[in-house]
């Protein structure tokens, strides 16, 4: 066997110009497709890390049917004693910290203009620590119990700037109509444009002041790392049954969910296109090498060697070939992700999103195996004809000039 393949070591570099033509055409295509898994691999960690760093965390914590049902009065349900659920989850391992929050539906008024929003209530001393892709235009992020931050679309429809004063007006548990003051701390662009047109922010003991309740809606979640949340959400059903729980990627599978699915069968289907570039690129290039080998096949054959020596060296050498290519594209695909890309591509915002993107490429250990094996399958499957047909000439076929 280790005879076999020096025979086809060897005879890689019997041909330079040859072996060099068919170590390009792999290594651009192995080169191509590793830029792009990296590529890809950047797009979706981007949108991933916006949907954890701006809204949902790794995932979040309701109470029991909460989300599955319309509720009258959907206050009442919300999460009683949420010290102790806290401090409940904090002791679950896998759990980083966690952060209470409850939205609602308020009036914005502003001098004239009146305007109705959904607000959030989250811990303004916590959240920045994890939530840091809300992307401030104007301003800060809160920094006190009295401050209200806007979502950019909000903010202009409102005509306001960190600073100014606004009156939040909502309705409390009991029915009441209650208002309070806040100040602008900032004007948030996340990108979302349902979100940065229609929320606010304000601290989560305001809002329960506005809506005179001691509870909390929900509570999201910061785990170790995204791989962590499956065990997180196991021990959080046998330790708190109360309470449902749901990854990042189901609550926000409108945009983040189905953008990923849509992206992996895009790089899918441009993988084949590229495997199949590269294939008949080298099938060309394995086709013309066999019709000039044959006189070398035909005096081996009338040598007493038998076809199947003869298939296996010649598989063999497509092989190293297709692993040479591989090494080479990989080396070139690194070298352009230090230099040419190393800054980043810009990217324009994609559906439903209005902020633009600096996408890195994220090359991952996967990607380097893909891209030295597919290539190499691909050199190996597209050398299989021609080396048949010309191991089915006959001997004086093969050595006429």
């Amino acid at each position: 066997m280790s005879g076999l393949f020096f025979l086809s070591w060897r005879n890689l570099f019997r041909n330079p110009r040859r072996t060099a033509a068919s170590l390009a055409t792999v290594g651009l295509g192995a080169a191509g497709l590793l830029i792009y898994q990296g590529f890809n691999e950047g797009i979706m960690n981007q949108y991933r890390e916006n949907v954890i760093r701006v809204r949902y965390g790794h995932g979040q914590v309701f109470p029991k049917g909460y989300r599955d049902r319309a509720h009258g009065n959907p206050r009442e349900e919300w999460i009683k004693d949420p010290a102790k659920v806290e401090k409940e989850l904090l002791s679950i391992p896998g759990v980083k910290q966690v952060y209470a929050r409850s939205s609602f539906y308020s009036f914005l008024t502003k001098g004239p203009v009146r305007m109705a929003a959904k607000g959030e209530g989250v811990e303004w001393k916590k959240e920045p620590a994890f939530f840091t892709s809300m992307n401030f235009e104007e301003g800060s992020d809160l920094t006190g119990p009295a401050q209200v931050t806007l979502g950019r679309g909000l903010a202009n429809s409102l005509g306001a700037k960190p600073g100014d004063e606004i009156r939040l007006m909502s309705q409390t548990v009991t029915g009441d109509i209650n208002d309070i003051g806040v100040k602008v701390a900032g004007v948030f662009h996340t990108g979302a444009q349902d979100f940065d047109s229609g929320v606010f922010r304000v601290d989560l003991k305001t809002a329960q002041e506005l809506l005179k309740t001691d509870r909390v809606e929900l509570f999201t979640l910061q785990n170790d790392s995204i791989e962590a949340w499956p065990a997180v959400s196991k021990a959080i059903g046998e330790k708190l049954p109360q309470l449902d729980r749901v990854p990042y990627d189901e609550l926000d599978a409108v945009y983040y969910k189905n953008a990923v699915n849509f992206l992996d069968a895009q790089f899918a289907f441009i993988r084949l296109i590229m495997l199949l570039i590269v294939a008949l690129g080298i099938f060309n290039t394995i086709t013309v090498g066999m019709l000039e080998r044959a006189p070398e096949v035909g005096a081996l054959r009338a040598n007493g060697e038998p076809r199947r020596r003869l298939f296996g060296i010649l598989v063999r050498e497509n092989a190293l070939l297709g692993v040479l290519g591989g090494a080479l594209g990989i080396a070139v695909a690194v070298l352009m992700d230090k230099t040419i890309l190393r800054g980043g591509i810009p990217m324009p915002p994609g559906p439903g999103i209005t902020r633009h993107f600096l996408i890195f490429l994220e090359i991952q250990p996967r990607h380097y195996v893909q891209a030295m094996l597919l290539p190499m399958l691909a050199t190996v499957l597209s050398g299989l004809w021609p080396v048949a047909r010309l191991l089915r000439s006959g001997i004086p076929q093969l050595l006429r000039p």
